[in-house]
Parts: C-alpha cells; structure tokens; sequence
C-alpha cells in the first residue's frame, strides 16, 4: 500500500473502526494506531469524528477540538511524535454509531480517494504544515466555541479535515480547497456565534 493509499481518507475511516474491538472507540485508540503515520491523519481523525454522527454527542466536538489544538501546536514546535495527557486518551464515543456513519459516507470517501494525488506539494511541505497548524488552532478554538450550536462546528472542522488529508497525501490542491472553506467559514463563524 502506498503512502497515499494508507493515509487516504477511507484508510483512515477504516483504522479508526479497527483501533477497538468493543462497544467504545477511545482516543487513546485512535492516536496509538494512527501516531506512525504522521499529524496529517491525526488531524483527520477529530475533524472527522465531528463531520459524523459522532459529532452530536455533546461534548464530542470539544475534546475533539482540544486534541486538534494539541496536534496543531505540537506540529508548529516541529515535534514528530504526538502527545495527548491521559485525560482525554480514555474519553470515548460509541463505535456502533460511527461504523453506521462511515457506512453511509465510505462509498463517496472512496470516490474521492481516486482524485487525490501528490501536485502543488509546496502547499504540503513544513513551512506551509506550519502555517496550517496555526489555522487549524484558530478553528479548533472556534469549534469551542460554537459547539453548542447544531451543526456549526461541521465547518471549521471540514476545513481542518481538508488541510489534514492535503498533508497525509501530499495532495496541494486539497489544502488548496481547504483555504477556501476557511476563508467561507470566517465569514460564516460570526454570523452563528
């Protein structure tokens, strides 16, 4: 499996559902299977939690917010491997819930996955993660923010889902497209805040 494949947008849907066999999936689960593939699919992985079903339990899209925070800051301080404190490792969701929503949306994610390629890789390397990781801080601190909103966190957790996969497979014109939600959801976040 290439590394585009493995840190495709259906892989990681897959490894998440894997990461536990019982009726819960904690985050301790979550980063211990996808820490070796670098932060990319860790920010994948929140930000997905929230798109889902998974995202209207309350309380969700706030640890998930956290944890985006802490990878986005351990990505700009150029650490290599991630770190979250034991608290929020063993906070968990139901895994039932989540596999019924990655069955509706697996057949479009690996639609998607065919489109996406190594090209505009200058919006992928370090500098560029950086700056990426600063945003995607800002948003995470907007999901805090607006969390008790239905549905508005799904924006600024879209965003950070389009930079994570730009980064895992290198594809520049994903994170390209994730500015752009970015840009609509700056203008959207005041409007329901």
């Amino acid at each position: 499996m290439s590394p585009t494949q493995k840190n495709s947008l259906t892989q990681t849907l897959e490894t998440i559902k894997n990461s536990s066999q019982g009726k819960e999936i904690s985050f301790h689960d979550i980063i211990k299977e996808l820490n070796h593939r670098g932060f990319g699919p860790l920010l994948i992985a929140p930000s997905l939690i929230i798109v889902l079903p998974t995202g209207a339990v309350p309380g969700i899209p706030a640890v998930c917010a956290v944890i985006i925070i802490l990878m986005s800051v351990q990505m700009l301080f150029g650490r290599r491997y991630p770190w979250i404190p034991k608290k929020i490792e063993h906070i968990s969701f139901n895994r039932e819930d989540y596999i019924k929503g990655i069955k509706k949306i697996k057949p479009f994610t690996e639609k998607l996955d065919h489109l996406f390629k190594p090209r505009l890789q200058f919006l992928t390397h370090h500098i560029s993660q950086r700056i990426l990781a600063f945003i995607s801080t800002l948003l995470a601190l907007s999901i805090l923010l607006v969390g008790f909103i239905p549905f508005a966190p799904m924006f600024p957790a879209l965003t950070i889902l389009l930079f994570g996969l730009g980064i895992s497979v290198k594809d520049g014109l994903v994170t390209s497209i994730g500015i752009v939600v970015f840009i609509f959801t700056c203008v959207l976040i005041p409007l329901v805040a």
